[in-house]
């Protein structure tokens, strides 16, 4: 498995820079949208795990709840942000400061720039906790570093996404005590200035048929909706033997609104990843015969993208001007032949890869404008791999809309360490 949550952070900063070139608004054919908050892990031959190994024992606590501190104009994450003279390939360390390993980072974009999530060791142990911050272009913090965890346990996989004038921060975490129900999903709501609303971190359960699901839930990822968030994740299920995708809404405050939603259960099949966008929900189908990723939302039926072709990971972005088309992107093949492919509902892909090359773990977004574009992980060996960004169209309606690459993909100098 390998974490891609940072490619979002690439992403919307390069498509911040190609707004205002051709091909940005519908005049080329594109349509507009809003800009994504999700992301997609997905397994690859030769990649490093998305989870972190380490000891969990009771012992072992987080280092209690964080406060962010402003001081002047300058240290507010409301305005326009300016990003002159940043080009999408420009390589910036992270929070460099606040800890010599930060690992599985996430990131939102608003209109003053990015909020970052990251995971980073607990002072003392070998446990992990989750951080978040708020950068303006390539560095600079306005919001600074702040731990948000407050509880015991092994906090990794971090998610952030913002709706309105709140911040919703969720993790995976591993309480430590065993047994049936360790596995569960965190969150701590921020506002704009990276206060948090409430003392301590809270935890998100689901129900069915108005019974709360007291066990595992997990592989949190959060995005934002009309007035809240949803999360999506997988959870243990009173009816399937293995794990089942869900979404569940919540308010602008983190409160859970209704219950969670999910595709039908099915015998013999598992789930290894969902994300959500707007009310759709995408997954990970497994089964004897393979992996696909699937769509279903409350007004379709659960069907598998890219017309049944085998896929893993996948994600799902919404389209206001076109409910029922969003666009699906995941790494599509098998074994050693993997591509990234793109599409709009369960058509057919999209394929972006380079002959003899293995690419996966896509993210796409699309911005205020309309500009779309897609960036995915080339493997050049062992566990290094290459962030590609490429710019995408969509062209034609309707049923007759398709997805095409606008230009020439950029391969980013992710290899290379900053420029101080």
């Amino acid at each position: 498995m390998v974490c891609t949550r940072w490619n979002l952070a690439v992403l919307l900063l390069a498509l911040a820079a190609c707004d205002s070139e051709p091909g940005g608004t519908g005049d080329d054919g594109s349509t507009g949208g809003t800009s994504g908050s999700t992301s997609s892990t997905t397994s690859t031959p030769g990649t490093e795990g998305d989870t972190t190994g380490g000891v969990t024992t009771d012992e072992s606590s987080s280092s209690g709840e964080g406060t962010s501190s402003s001081s002047g104009d300058d240290s507010s994450s409301t305005g326009t942000v300016d990003c002159d003279g940043f080009e999408p390939g420009d390589a910036f360390e992270i929070a460099a400061d606040a800890s010599t390993t930060r690992i599985h980072p996430h990131a939102a974009g608003d209109g003053a720039g990015a909020w970052f999530s990251f995971v980073e060791p607990e002072p003392a142990g070998s446990l992990f906790d989750v951080a978040v911050l708020h950068l303006r272009c390539a560095n600079v913090v306005d919001v600074p570093h702040q731990i948000v965890t407050t509880a015991a346990g092994n906090d990794i996989d971090a998610s952030v996404a913002v709706s309105g004038d709140r911040v919703l921060v969720v993790w995976n975490s591993d309480d430590g005590t065993g047994g049936a129900s360790n596995l569960q999903i965190h969150g701590r709501v921020l506002d704009s200035d990276g206060v948090p609303l409430e003392d301590a971190q809270f935890r998100v359960t689901t129900s069915v048929e108005g019974a709360p699901i007291s066990e595992n839930h997990t592989f949190a990822i959060v995005s934002p909706t009309d007035g809240g968030f949803a999360i999506a994740g997988l959870r243990a299920h009173p009816d399937s033997p293995a794990f089942v995708a869900f979404r569940q809404p919540l308010d602008l405050d983190g409160a859970l609104v209704g219950e969670a939603a999910g595709p039908p259960i099915e015998t013999g099949v598992s789930h290894l990843l969902a994300s959500s966008s707007d009310s759709w929900l995408s997954y990970q189908r497994s089964d004897d015969a393979g992996d696909q990723v699937w769509l279903v939302s409350p007004d379709t039926a659960a069907a598998a993208a890219f017309e049944g072709l085998a896929a893993q990971g996948g994600q799902v972005l919404a389209r206001p001007d076109a409910p029922l088309m969003p666009i699906v992107a995941a790494t599509v093949g098998s074994e050693s032949a993997l591509d990234v492919g793109i599409a709009l509902g369960t058509a057919a892909p999209l394929q972006l890869g380079a002959a003899g090359t293995i690419e996966h773990s896509p993210t796409v977004a699309m911005s205020p404008e309309g500009a779309l574009a897609v960036v995915f992980h080339r493997n050049l060996g062992g566990l290094n791999n290459a962030v590609v960004f490429q710019r995408l169209v969509i062209e034609g309606e309707g049923d007759a809309a398709v997805i095409v690459a606008l230009g020439d993909e950029l391969e980013l100098d992710t290899q290379s360490p900053p420029v101080s």
